[in-house]
């Protein structure tokens, strides 16, 4: 769902599931220039609260350490990069909101 969400905004994807040893990328993508690193949380119900409030600093840490190492490996070192979340709530009627936060995860 995400790909697809992401591929109507014209962003063209590259590479998704990158797993290091370090960390995981979900979705590599180009937004022209730019190289695009997106995180994508999904929740079926509001039990565990929604999918935007998954993200936390482990998980911000290691997705760091992914982006690094896949920019470092593809000689991408000086590349414009943002890092974006897509968040996906299935709703009870069976249809899910998506929320698209570009440049929405920083590491500090």
């Amino acid at each position: 769902m995400a790909v697809a969400y992401l591929r109507e905004r014209g962003l063209k994807i590259v590479d998704r599931r990158v797993l290091f040893r370090r960390g995981e990328l979900d979705i590599v993508a180009r937004d022209g220039d730019e190289w695009v690193f997106v995180e994508v949380k999904t929740r079926t119900s509001d039990v565990m609260g929604l999918a935007g409030e998954a993200m936390n600093t482990r998980k911000i840490t290691r997705m760091a350490r992914a982006v690094e190492e896949y920019l470092h490996l593809h000689g991408l070192d000086d590349a414009p990069v943002r890092c974006d979340l897509v968040t996906i709530d299935f709703l009870p009627d069976g249809g899910a909101k998506i929320e698209h936060f570009p440049g929405g995860i920083t590491f500090s």
